[in-house]
């Protein structure tokens, strides 16, 4: 995969960067567009601590701009199911991506203008960060 991967659930890039810079790069990046990492799970650690077997790097990033936060949960509350943002960092086939989970895709079954506008500035901002820290 060379450049970015869209799909209409997500923006997926390659990365050169191994998995532990582009982390730190993606955690610079969101916060230079007003995100913040509250939290993060690997999945490479989390499975082999439950005794099965993953050989491949996997971060998930749970990001989240607080007041885009509040603004969606005071809009609709039910929203608050497709919080926080979340960005994943992996190896697959040797390679490393960094990949998103759209905005507008998953705001697509809820007909609100107001959200659908909102979903598309979020998700710039979140492709721009994801494109600065590939």
């Amino acid at each position: 995969m060379t450049g970015a991967a869209k799909t209409n659930f997500s923006y997926t890039v390659r990365t050169l960067k191994t998995i532990n810079q582009a982390v730190d790069d993606m955690t610079t990046s969101l916060k230079d567009v007003g995100f913040g990492i509250l939290g993060t799970l690997d999945f490479k650690e989390i499975l082999q601590k439950k005794g099965l077997d993953f050989k491949d790097e996997y971060r998930l990033l749970e990001v989240c701009n607080p007041g885009a936060a509040k603004q969606v949960l005071e809009s609709n509350p039910e929203v608050g199911l497709l919080l926080p943002c979340t960005i994943a960092i992996y190896q697959k086939n040797n390679e490393n991506f960094i990949s998103l989970a759209k905005p507008t895709s998953l705001l697509a079954n809820i007909h609100d203008y107001t959200l659908e506008k909102f979903g598309k500035e979020i998700e710039q901002k979140l492709v721009q960060a994801t494109e600065k820290a590939k």
